[in-house]
C-alpha cells in the first residue's frame, strides 16, 4: 500500500510539471489577445485592416512571380516592394490611431493573423 502511495505521488508530481512545462500563451480556444488591448478595438481593426491585409497578399504573390521569372524586371520588383513597404506602413498607422500596439513582425504588437483568424 505504501509503495503504490509513493508511485501515484510520484506520478502526480510528474504530471504536473509536465502540464506546467507545455503550458504555453495562446493555447486554446478564441482569440488571444495582447495584455492591454481592447478586444472591440482589435476586431474593429481586423475588419478595417482586411483590405489592406488581402491587398499585400496579392502584392507579395505578384512578387513571387516576378523573382521567379528567368530575367527579372527590377524596376517592377522595386515598385512592387514600395506598395507592399506603404500598406504595411498604412496598417501599422491605423493600429497606432486606434490606440493598438504597432510594432512590426508581431513581437510586441499586434500579431494580426493571430487575432484575426487569418
Amino acid at each position: 500500500m505504501r509503495r503504490l502511495l509513493s508511485v501515484l505521488l510520484v506520478a502526480a508530481v510528474v504530471i504536473a510539471f509536465a502540464g506546467v512545462s507545455f503550458a504555453q500563451r495562446g493555447m486554446g480556444p478564441g482569440a488571444q489577445y495582447p495584455i492591454g488591448v481592447d478586444p472591440a478595438k482589435a476586431q474593429q481593426y481586423c475588419k478595417e485592416v482586411q483590405p489592406l491585409y488581402q491587398k499585400d497578399l496579392q502584392i507579395r504573390g505578384e512578387l513571387l512571380t516576378l523573382w521567379a521569372q528567368p530575367n527579372p524586371d527590377w524596376n517592377a520588383i522595386k515598385q512592387k516592394e514600395q506598395e507592399r513597404a506603404s500598406l504595411k506602413v498604412d496598417m501599422h498607422k491605423k493600429a497606432y490611431e486606434m490606440g493598438l500596439p504597432y510594432a512590426p513582425g508581431g513581437k510586441r504588437g499586434l500579431n494580426i493573423r493571430r487575432i484575426c483568424g487569418w
